[in-house]
């Protein structure tokens, strides 16, 4: 039984993953969906059998079936590459899976995997596009502000139409909707308006203006009568400036009374009465209604300050603080937005409920409310639990266009509409010939073409669809296809090329680093210093034509002793040495540039050189000191001889001075090594017993 046990023991070591003897190497780790991935596979031991399709998968919390293209470079060598499916946003895994080797006369099965990072934009995008009218609009004035700058970064010509949707639609005053002005929506349309950097000032004044403020503007009430008001004598019509917040008149009898403001222009009835007595309260709290100078509304009092503050304008804080309901997030949300208080970061983190907030606090209500979710979210974006808030709602993008353009607004303004181009092959394996397929996926986009002139491939194409060419092979070489910030390398090995275990896509961009740090020095006009630059593999494999360059007019002052290099292996470090301003001739005060790593297929690390001279002082000082040695010349001319008579005496002088101290010396060491020698043992022995 005990053997057994150990004959299953050892058929587990035998068959365990050993992921180190796999190594994936990918040409670039970020792909948007449709692209083209490519990945070279070496194996450190030959495989028992050849590679197949069903060593390999494409997966994340399940396997994802993909269209597999297989090339045996040599029995340790593989290379893959498959179109990406149409997947979502998120990191997937590339595995390398049940490969058989035997090391040492052991069985051993390897597996390994690489995580691919898939770009594509919210789905939420999407669903704001496809519900934009031909108007440009995407409802009502709230929602095609947020949807606008939702779409700002992604696509930018249709969130303009929506902004000029605004711009057609605003109200001569500057407020929205058109005749029919509200302050949430021009609260919402000043914040598109100002991100858009579109003329917003007549929508900030009638903003500013419909607040319940009474030192803004001009008040006036008209009276329309015949009769005696105090000590106001009435016939037909009286204006009355109003200087105090409250008004009181009585008359002896009925009158029109008319109260109206007047703002940089604009005039506005606020309120009408016909009777013999007149009182009105004019509101001064900063507060706002739902129109304008309404009675107060907290909600829109929230939503007017968050367009005024994000264009550095005031708004009521001291009436927001007041009046807050403290089991109603939002009050918290925006609040925290606008005044940064830890008592409303404490509440929103209190009531947090696992992704989300709901529209009242968490012990009144558990359902979720994706508007001021987003909103508390955002408010949050600086604490521990935003991720995963983020996480919960960049699915809960096509619930409304409300919620959406406020989710995408807020929490994915930094995704951007990536191009999508896919290529094949992804290799050519000794073939005379094949045909070049390049295929766009999304948006008509310039594409850049690196080949030798033998390949007759054009150099630059405008790619709508899809765009085929037949090239022909002589030698080995690579296909480098830009695009936007993407680029593919397509391996082109001919048929005479022997089989090799050297990686074919190019290296890392940081596979060769620089030891060295950056450079800044301050040097006099004849310093030239020198030092070693010192460059280390950090990649698995021998890199091959390593060669250094020098940019900018630092390269008129720094010399390098040897500036390429055939190889470099993994790990191995290299040195050359360096020296600057070697002539002692610098022009400029100022020499900058950098000193770069680069191989015939990456450029890698770089280091940044500062070198300052002070050029003028060192001048001026060197100009006096010829203008003193001018000075001079006669007399020195002149005593030439009196010069080398006295310096013949000096070095005389030196002479016995030296021819002294010699026989001194000598003298010194014969009398000591007399009363060495005549000290008997007996008297040294005497001298230890003392």
């Amino acid at each position: 039984m005990k053997r057994l046990s150990y004959l299953f023991i050892f058929l587990i070591v035998c068959f365990s993953v050993y992921a180190a003897d796999i190594n994936i190497l990918t040409y670039r780790d970020d792909y948007n969906p449709l692209e083209t991935f490519q990945a070279e596979v070496i194996l450190d031991s030959e495989p028992a059998s050849e590679l197949t399709n069903l060593n390999f998968e494409f997966s994340k919390d399940s396997q994802i079936g993909i269209l597999l293209f297989l090339e045996k470079i040599s029995d340790k060598h593989y290379f893959v590459y498959f179109n990406i499916p149409d997947v979502n946003k998120g990191e997937y895994k590339f595995k390398v899976k049940n490969i058989n080797v035997i090391e040492n006369g052991i069985l051993k099965r390897i597996s390994a995997e690489k995580t691919v990072n898939v770009l594509e934009a919210n789905s939420g995008f999407e669903y704001l596009l496809n519900h934009q009218n031909i108007d440009g609009s995407f409802g009502n004035v709230m929602e095609t502000s947020l949807s606008s700058l939702a779409l700002k970064n992604i696509d930018y010509e249709k969130a303009i139409l929506g902004v000029n949707y605004l711009l057609n639609n605003q109200d001569p005053t500057g407020c929205y909707p058109k005749n029919n002005c509200n302050v949430r929506d021009t609260s919402f349309a000043l914040l598109a308006l100002s991100k858009f950097n579109q003329n917003y000032i007549k929508t900030k004044n009638w903003l500013k203006d419909a607040g319940n403020n009474f030192d803004l503007g001009l008040w006036n009430l008209k009276l329309e009568g015949n009769a005696v008001c105090g000590n106001i004598q009435l016939n037909g019509v009286y204006n009355l400036n109003i200087e105090d917040k409250e008004t009181n008149i009585t008359c002896n009898n009925a009158v029109d009374f008319t109260l109206t403001h007047n703002y940089l222009g604009n005039t506005h009835t606020i309120h009408q009465y016909s009777g013999n007595n007149f009182y009105y309260s004019i509101e001064d709290s900063g507060c706002y209604g739902s129109t304008y100078k309404s009675s107060c509304d907290y909600i829109n009092s929230l939503y007017a300050s968050w367009a005024l503050d994000s264009i550095n304008e005031d708004f009521p804080q001291q009436y927001l603080e007041n009046n807050k309901l403290d089991n109603r997030t939002i009050d918290h949300s925006i609040g925290y937005i606008l005044n940064n208080d830890n008592e409303d970061k404490d509440w929103l983190l209190n009531n947090y409920l696992n992704g989300y907030w709901s529209y009242s606090s968490a012990s009144l209500s558990q359902t979720p409310d994706y508007f001021v979710s987003a909103l508390s979210a955002y408010a949050l974006r600086n604490e521990f639990l935003f991720e995963e808030a983020k996480n919960y709602l960049e699915s809960r993008t096509q619930t409304s266009i409300l919620n959406s353009g406020l989710i995408l607004y807020l929490l994915f303004d930094d995704e951007m509409n990536l191009p999508s181009v896919s290529i094949t092959p992804g290799i050519s394996n000794k073939l005379r010939s094949f045909n070049l397929k390049i295929k766009n996926n999304k948006e008509p986009l310039n594409i850049f073409i690196e080949a030798p002139n033998s390949s007759r491939l054009p150099s630059e194409i405008y790619l709508q669809n899809e765009a085929n060419y037949n090239v022909n092979i002589i030698e080995s070489f690579d296909i480098l296809i830009n695009y936007g910030n993407f680029s593919y390398t397509i391996p082109v090995i001919a048929q005479n090329e022997e089989a090799s275990e050297s990686p074919l896509l190019p290296p890392p961009k940081d596979a060769i680093q620089f030891i060295n740090e950056d450079v800044e020095i301050y040097l006099n006009i004849d310093e030239s210093p020198s030092d070693e630059l010192e460059l280390i593999n950090m990649w698995d494999f021998k890199i091959n034509d390593i060669t250094i360059n020098v940019t900018g007019n630092l390269r008129d002052i720094l010399e390098i002793e040897q500036d390429y290099f055939d190889s470099i292996e993994s790990g191995k470090t290299l040195r050359t040495s360096i020296i600057l301003n070697k002539d002692k001739k610098p022009v400029y005060p100022i020499y900058e540039g950098y000193v770069i790593i680069k191989s015939s297929k990456n450029i890698f690390d770089s280091i940044k050189f500062s070198v300052n001279f002070e050029v003028g002082d060192y001048k001026q000082e060197e100009s006096i000191d010829n203008n003193e040695e001018t000075v001079t010349s006669d007399e020195e001319q002149s005593t030439t001889s009196e010069k080398t008579s006295s310096e013949k005496k000096r070095n005389l002088w030196w002479l016995w001075t030296i021819i002294i101290l010699i026989i001194g010396v000598l003298i010194f060491i014969f009398f000591r090594k007399r009363k060495e020698v005549t000290q008997s043992f007996d008297d040294y022995a005497k001298k230890i017993k003392k």
